[in-house]
């Protein structure tokens, strides 16, 4: 009997422990991936593994940063993002994307975001971060409830549009020319 208990004892927190990493796989498996790009990328904080740390460059509202709200639906067909809004209270949206407190950076998860990458793929991966004519893409997986998770990234060439529109000098500029010289007579 006292065997009988201690083989309990040892199998049962390993069976809980199983079902909960089989849970976890499920859920991180499970949902919709979308496409996002990004901007401002940030290659491998050493301080914190190997890691890609951007911001989302959601497409269309212009203003999402300006507003302080916990939900924004997608619109497009997976994985191709036509628009992003914002998510009110009470409005309906087929791809609800919320932030999520518990992340790393809690109330702006849904502007920044991380990616794990593996050592044998960290070099690669560093370049095409380097490379200016290349536009970073993430893709996420979006769940049911509004959650999301980044996991994968990949790039592709910029287009002439995005080229011509990095190009531009910008109406917030400063002009960095010295002041003209003073003449005198």
């Amino acid at each position: 009997m006292i065997r009988a208990a201690r083989l309990a004892a040892v199998i049962a927190p390993v069976l809980g422990l199983a079902a909960l990493w089989l849970q976890s796989d499920r859920t991180y498996h499970t949902g919709t991936e979308w496409e996002v790009p990004i901007v401002g990328y940030d290659p491998r904080d050493y301080l914190r593994g190997h890691y890609v740390e951007f911001q989302y460059d959601w497409p269309g509202e212009e203003n999402l940063s300006d507003i302080a709200s916990s939900a924004m639906c997608l619109e497009g067909e997976p994985p191709t993002i036509t628009r992003v809004r914002w998510l009110w209270e009470g409005e309906s949206c087929d791809h609800p994307v919320r932030e999520n407190p518990a992340d790393i950076y809690g109330p702006n998860s849904h502007r920044r975001g991380r990616l794990y990458i593996g050592q044998e793929r960290a070099a690669q991966l560093e370049e095409s971060l380097r490379n200016r004519d290349q536009r970073g893409i993430v893709t996420i997986r979006q769940r049911e409830d509004g959650s999301f998770t980044p996991v994968s990234i990949r790039f592709r060439p910029l287009t002439p549009a995005e080229i011509a529109e990095r190009d531009a000098p910008s109406e917030e500029a400063e002009d960095l020319r010295p002041p003209p010289p003073i003449m005198s007579q």
